[in-house]
């Protein structure tokens, strides 16, 4: 394999740090656009012509359109327009005689989840009848790869998918998985999901550049069984030459390498492990190794040199680490990028390293140490939660970087109460907003919920995601945000009383956003990081009175929060008297995590001799 095309995964949110996604929001004033360019006429005349390659072409120039551009209302004159391709589209693909040109195959089964999501928000709403139709056809295999979604009800046998051909079926499975974004907020969406990430065929096969759906996805689909999707993934790519590839080490006492993705301001993965890494490189020669696609943004300044791997270019290029002379691979976001996982299923040094940058663990993958929270991690069961050796540090684990916001402290009227639920949008799922219904109906106060899913609606996720959540909560207490920029991100968060976490994937960097703007947020801890780490930040500043263990507590809790005034009240009070600096953005553990780093170069030999694996705690 030489090649795999596709980009890094990118939490696309603010309250998580993310950068700006480089995606255009649809400007409904621009008079042309190839969705309102699309010619009917001249597909027909290339239909009655056989000219397959050109309605492709005419198909596909929509479709990227589509990709690239989210709408986020349509106005009448869209509306027509994106009903009369999508008429055109699923028209022609369910004709028996309209064969697909292979070379345009691999770009339509691309765009499995933009289809799925531009027919949700067309009137046509599904392409269940379609399926159905070609399910009754030949030569339907590729229109049934791109047409079939996470979105539809109608169920296709995936065996038969295999048995055709295992190279393009296993490119579909792991594309229909990009509908984690934001389907989850369809309790159907969700279970269609669910279903397809537990289905096992021997015959999945190579490396493929949307596996990192399945591999960051998985979490959010399910997180008591994403374990099974990744080490289904980390046997995949171990099998591969390219995983096998003996790479020549000749390690450099206290030199690293750090194979990022994400190493650039506002991205959660640098806000929390940025003043680590500062430490580290005090006393350790650090080398960014930049996985993905060429970045203008990155900061460099703590690094003696910078290399790029982009397997979009030439996956087989190692030159960036072999030959190399790290000491130690530390890997900060693993599954954020297809280079990442790659990555970690080889032996590029002889001790390889993460943490929290993306909170779960390979379960599988050539990773040797997990470096852990003691106050975030339940250790008792960290054989169960980590296939790597947890390694735990005081704290949690995190290192904030604040956000560079002046607080605008707006006045806010007493009814009807504003909750933020700054939860990117593959968080956004069907069982939490069901909570938040219960709630609403509990509650005498009128309430709103501020949803922000970021960018994870780009690719036409918005408008399926909306009606999602306004279906299980109506229209008159909902508002879900467009991706915002910073300034406008940040000033909508402070239009509320007070937040509730995600769960049970929750947010570390929402939480320090939100706590740095004073608002009190509402947690059900869970028994790991990422349902553990709010519950932390609430305990620094004194509101326990809001983390809770249970959902009866939860709704409890939220219902008092809403109804409660004087309590409300105290929790606001006590939040804008926190000191901050010595709590939420407190750096007191930072050297926790260079003694840890050094306590694993110093000890690897014999800790490698410990059959126990028990986690190792540092002081």
């Amino acid at each position: 394999m030489s090649s795999v095309s596709g980009s890094e995964q990118e939490a696309g949110k603010y309250g998580q740090g993310a950068a700006m996604s480089q995606q255009a929001s649809a400007d409904l004033s621009v008079p042309s656009s190839p969705l309102l360019d699309f010619n009917a006429t001249k597909l027909v005349q290339h239909y009655h012509a056989a000219e397959y390659e050109y309605m492709a072409a005419q198909f596909l120039a929509v479709l990227i359109h589509l990709r690239d551009t989210t709408y986020y209302q349509l106005e009448e004159a869209n509306h027509a327009a994106l009903n009369h391709f999508v008429k055109q589209f699923l028209y022609f693909m369910s004709q028996e005689d309209f064969v697909l040109p292979e070379k345009y195959a691999a770009s339509f089964i691309d765009l499995n989840a933009v289809i799925g999501n531009v027919v949700a928000i067309s009137d046509f709403r599904t392409t269940d009848p379609f399926i159905q139709i070609l399910l009754k056809q030949q030569r339907n295999y590729t229109k049934l790869l791109a047409l079939y979604s996470g979105r539809n009800r109608v169920k296709v046998d995936r065996r038969l998918l295999f048995a055709t051909s295992p190279q393009l079926a296993t490119q579909w499975y792991f594309c229909f998985l990009e509908m984690y974004r934001t389907g989850p907020s369809d309790p159907e969406t969700l279970a269609h999901l669910r279903d397809h990430i537990t289905f096992e065929d021997d015959r999945l096969v190579g490396i493929n550049s949307f596996t990192h759906h399945a591999y960051f996805g998985a979490t959010y689909i399910d997180n008591e069984k994403d374990y099974l999707v990744k080490q289904r993934i980390n046997r995949l790519f171990q099998a591969t030459p390219l995983c096998q590839k003996k790479i020549e080490n000749k390690p450099k006492p206290k030199k690293i390498g750090i194979f990022s993705s994400m190493w650039f301001p506002r991205q959660s993965v640098y806000r929390s492990q940025h003043p680590f890494l500062r430490e580290l490189a005090k006393k350790h020669e650090l080398v960014l190794v930049h996985l993905g696609r060429a970045r203008e943004d990155l900061d460099t300044e703590i690094f003696s040199e910078v290399r790029h791997y982009n397997a979009s270019e030439k996956a087989d290029d190692l030159s960036a680490f072999d030959p190399n002379d790290f000491s130690m691979a530390y890997f900060p976001d693993i599954g954020m990028s297809i280079e990442s996982i790659i990555l970690a299923n080889m032996r590029i040094a002889p001790i390889q390293v993460s943490n929290y940058g993306h909170p779960v663990s390979t379960f599988g993958a050539k990773v040797d140490y997990w470096i852990g929270g003691r106050e975030t991690e339940v250790a008792d069961r960290a054989r169960e939660h980590y296939s790597e050796r947890l390694v735990l540090i005081p704290g949690c684990a995190q290192a904030p970087v604040p956000l560079e916001y002046r607080l605008e402290y707006p006045t806010l009227g007493e009814k009807p109460i504003i909750i933020n639920c700054t939860w990117s949008g593959q968080k956004i799922n069907s069982e939490h907003l069901n909570r938040l219904k219960i709630i609403s109906e509990r509650v005498e106060t009128p309430v709103k919920f501020h949803f922000f899913p970021g960018g994870a609606v780009l690719g036409n996720g918005y408008m399926p995601l909306k009606r999602a959540v306004e279906n299980i909560l109506g229209t008159e207490q909902t508002v879900v945000m467009p991706n915002f920029d910073f300034q406008r991100y940040m000033q909508s968060l402070e239009q509320a009383h007070f937040a509730i976490d995600a769960h049970p994937f929750g947010g570390y960097n929402t939480a320090v956003d939100l706590l740095t703007l004073r608002l009190p947020v509402v947690t059900m801890a869970g028994n790991r990081f990422y349902n553990l780490s709010t519950a932390y930040l609430l305990k620094k500043v004194g509101l326990e009175e809001l983390i809770t263990e249970n959902e009866g507590d939860f709704l409890d809790v939220c219902c008092r929060m809403i109804d409660d005034a004087d309590f409300r009240g105290r929790m606001q009070r006590r939040m804008k008297i926190a000191d901050l600096d010595s709590t939420v953005l407190s750096l007191e553990h930072v050297p926790a995590f260079a003694r840890a780093i050094d306590y694993i170069l110093d000890n690897h030999e014999s800790l490698k001799e410990d059959s126990a694996q028990n986690p190792i705690t540092i002081t």
